[in-house]
């Protein structure tokens, strides 16, 4: 067996192509990095049951990191192994704090996602994830309970600003990532597909150095800073690539490909 031991990818931009789908050529490559010894996890800030078809598409069978590591499940029983929900008060202030944004607000409570922007904005999304989005307004209203997350959707120059905002008001209150420019994710403080990740490796007797994280947005930085080798996709931003340890030279599942052929299948 190589180094490695285990693959750590996200879905959107990595391992899913531009239109949400497992391409057969990845999945030839992931089984043959696993007749190697060296299994995938999937680690995304989509929601669990969003994750859920494309887990099944990839025959993964170890843990799901999803919603950026508030929730890890197994996804052959179902079963919660970890969640880390953002807290009710939290969650208020923030759609109180964003009220008056011209962005998309999305919140998932118990798997259930509700939003205040109208159907026809939101269609796009809704489609992409695989889920019917609840209209609610005022949005405050859906939170009576710890919600998993916040999705805050827009053009790119209005995140960059209310990124920048958010991030002044709440601080350290909150985890806060651009998993892709034209979104803002809003977590628990403790919840990072890193620190996730770091409790898988601990739950299975894997050593973190033995683990290739792959991704492609700002979420994916804490899992790059805990594996022991953190790698970015060629369409993951230029600054995203300075903190990564290896750039491929092709973008999504191709370049998970080229992972897998050059630090798994060629050792």
């Amino acid at each position: 067996m190589g180094k490695y031991r285990l693959i750590a990818a996200d879905l959107d931009g990595t391992l899913l192509d531009d239109t949400y789908r497992v391409m057969p050529d990845l999945l030839s490559h992931i089984n043959q990095s696993r007749s190697n010894g060296v299994e995938l996890v999937v680690a995304t800030g989509r929601l669990y049951p969003a994750a859920l078809p494309f887990i099944r598409d990839l025959n993964v069978c170890l843990p799901v990191i999803a919603s950026n590591g508030a929730v890890v499940k197994d996804p052959l029983t179902d079963e919660t192994i970890c969640q880390l929900p953002l807290p009710m008060d939290l969650a208020i202030q923030v759609l109180r704090f964003t009220n008056d944004y011209p962005v998309q607000r999305f919140v998932c409570v118990r798997d259930n996602f509700y939003t205040d922007a109208p159907e026809e904005a939101s269609r796009k999304y809704s489609e992409a994830l695989r889920i019917t989005f609840t209209r609610r307004i005022p949005l405050e209203t859906v939170i009576t309970g710890d919600p998993t997350m916040i999705v805050i959707r827009g053009k790119e120059e209005e995140i960059s600003v209310l990124t920048g905002k958010l991030r002044r008001h709440f601080g350290d209150k909150v985890y806060l990532a651009n998993s892709k420019p034209f979104f803002i994710d809003i977590n628990h403080p403790e919840a990072s597909k890193g620190s996730a990740l770091s409790n898988l490796c601990r739950r299975m007797g894997i050593d973190p150095g033995d683990v290739i994280a792959v991704g492609d947005g700002w979420n994916d930085l804490e899992m790059f800073k805990v594996a022991g080798m953190g790698i970015a996709v060629a369409n993951a931003p230029d600054s995203l690539k300075e903190e990564a340890d290896y750039v491929c030279d092709h973008p999504a599942y191709k370049g998970v490909i080229e992972v897998i052929k050059r630090f798994i299948l060629e050792p």
